[in-house]
């Protein structure tokens, strides 16, 4: 199994520094140190890590906003690090969509159920993402494919069982996917406005 890849974004040298030895014992890779939000946006997406450690209270950005723009720009799982434990800070991690918090000081011990627990819930939350695009993707197939066989039917009088199969046969015929296909039929159809 590989090791997993850690981004650490930390402004606090003690603190960095304690980090990086407890992850670097307990096997993880540390593949970069951020010392600010910026950096870490910056280096999450020149990176890639599998994981970002971050400090919500970080010079020229908070974490909070830089964990924002990683979720948008180059989904990472995160964990918020913090000396905050009060309502409002949790929220913003929240909000920002971390993973998981630790309160400083992190011990060796409160490393891994962190680390392991954010890495499933991401798995988790790209596997629904990408349930719910193909689900997407196949309802626009569905409508499209329904409004272009309506055509078919229309301009050729064949039932609907027949236009299906044309548009299907055509899609084969072409070695393209019968959305591109029907969305050709519709194209052309508002192009001659018939």
């Amino acid at each position: 199994m590989a090791t997993t890849r850690i981004l650490i974004a930390e402004d606090n040298d003690l603190v960095c520094i304690t980090l990086e030895e407890q992850l670097k014992g307990l096997g993880y890779e540390v593949i970069g140190i951020a010392r600010s939000g910026n950096e870490a946006v910056s280096l999450t997406a020149r990176l890639s890590p599998d994981l970002v450690i971050m400090d919500i209270r970080m010079p020229e950005m908070d974490g909070t906003e830089a964990a924002t723009q990683i979720r948008n720009q180059c989904p990472t799982p995160i964990i918020m690090l913090t000396s905050y434990a009060d309502k409002e800070t949790i929220r913003k991690a929240e909000v920002a969509g971390a993973l998981g918090y630790l309160v400083k000081p992190v011990t060796e011990n409160d490393l891994p159920p962190a680390i392991n627990i954010a890495l499933a819930r991401f798995k988790e939350l790209q596997a629904l993402r990408n349930e719910v695009a193909e689900l997407q993707d196949s309802l626009e197939t569905r409508k499209l494919v329904e409004r272009a066989k309506g055509i078919i039917m229309q301009r050729t009088g064949l039932n609907e069982r027949d236009a299906y199969d044309r548009l299907r046969q055509s899609a084969r015929d072409k070695r393209r996917k019968m959305k591109q296909i029907a969305q050709s039929i519709i194209d052309t159809e508002e192009i001659l406005g018939l």
